[in-house]
């Protein structure tokens, strides 16, 4: 009895030092790979945004595309034209029912330094988007506008982000671009 006794006790113990391998093998079993699980994210705060969000632009290589419902600060709209002067393409759709007189003037002002630029669709109540994407890898989205007020005075927040998720954001750009109009169908 003893024989059978001891062959059960080794069955048990192997079959727990097999349970156990299989959970430490899981354990450090590398994650499957996931959509987003390799995003990078920087928060963005302003007051005090400006220096940031122009250096965002800066690293620009390719090119930059930007839905934004307030786009009238002077120093953003120097560093695009700074950016097209470098090779890097500029795409921008501005919100034409924007209540700024600004609006029509920063239209007229990127199109000089050779960005594309239209008018967001009508489609929309409003075309309330504030992101920019660079070189179609990188992002920042949040509240804040390109406008002095935002970037240097109000509390707005933004994130950066880096990863395979900024391609859904590209995905809506292209999306709103081919709505948008061009210059003169939408302007007020």
């Amino acid at each position: 009895m003893a024989k059978g006794s001891d062959t059960k006790e080794i069955i048990v113990i192997l079959l727990l030092l097999l349970v156990a391998g299989l959970l430490f093998y899981l354990a450090f079993l590398s994650p499957a790979a996931c959509a987003g699980c390799n995003a990078k994210v920087e928060f963005v705060f302003s007051p005090e945004a400006q220096d940031e969000v122009v250096s965002f632009i800066r690293s620009a290589q390719k090119t930059i595309d930007i839905e934004m419902y307030v786009l009238t600060s002077e120093d953003v709209i120097y560093e695009l034209g700074e950016a097209e002067k470098r090779g890097v393409q500029v795409r921008v759709i501005m919100e034409p029912r924007v209540e700024d007189s600004r609006k029509t003037k920063t239209f007229a002002i990127l199109r000089e330094l050779g960005a594309d630029v239209r008018w967001a669709s009508f489609g929309y109540k409003l075309t309330h988007s504030k992101f920019i994407i660079i070189d179609g890898k990188k992002a920042l989205v949040g509240s804040i506008n390109l406008s002095e007020s935002a970037l240097r005075k109000n509390r707005e927040a933004a994130v950066l982000v880096e990863g395979e998720e900024v391609k859904r954001l590209a995905a809506i750009f292209e999306e709103d671009w081919e709505k948008a109009t061009f210059v003169g169908e939408n302007e007020s």
